[in-house]
């Protein structure tokens, strides 16, 4: 008998016998990371491009389609700032976390781009009608946690997370487990 970990971190127990190979296991082959870098971007609409991207991915690959809403425009303004602010959108990437013990699940955005010197920073005043910072205030609102740090002389990334809720918390404890 042998133990084996799935990529969603299951134990699985498998019985080998002389006759058979290692025995087959329907793995789960859905990467949890995945990214794409500006040069699959549409070139004229990376920020669109990348909305529509990661919208799809969550939906179709990840069965996440309460989180689309907000990753995608968590996905738009951090795109964006790194398109005006950051001379260029680099890449962006999406990571599944696993699930552990105490922690909640979490999924990570991280954009990166081309001005390591340029913080993105909150504006401390709290004006409604001000044109800066409304994005990240908006992305502070809706992810769990960001901020960001450079991954190199020439590039920054950006990063938030937000939490993957279990189904059976959000439908109420009197429902019960799905």
């Amino acid at each position: 008998m042998v133990w084996l970990r799935s990529p969603s971190s299951l134990l699985v127990r498998c019985t080998l016998d002389a006759q058979i190979s290692p025995c087959s296991l329907a793995f789960d082959t859905t990467p949890t990371r995945i990214g794409w870098d500006s040069s699959v971007l549409d070139p004229h609409r990376p920020v669109a491009e990348a909305r529509h991207r990661s919208r799809v991915w969550l939906q179709q690959h990840w069965n996440l389609a309460d989180l689309a809403d907000p990753v995608e425009l968590a996905v738009g303004e951090l795109c964006a700032n790194a398109v005006r602010h950051g001379d260029g959108l680099a890449g962006l990437e999406l990571i599944l976390g696993s699930p552990r013990h105490f922690a909640p699940r979490v999924l990570g955005v991280m954009v990166i781009d081309h001005a390591p010197d340029r913080s993105p920073e909150l504006p401390g005043d709290n004006d409604l009608f001000s044109e800066r910072g409304r994005g990240l205030r908006m992305v502070d609102s809706l992810a769990w946690r960001w901020g960001w740090h450079r991954t190199g002389f020439d590039e920054k990334q950006v990063w938030c997370t937000f939490v993957i809720e279990p189904r059976w918390e959000r439908s109420g404890p009197s429902s019960g487990f799905r």
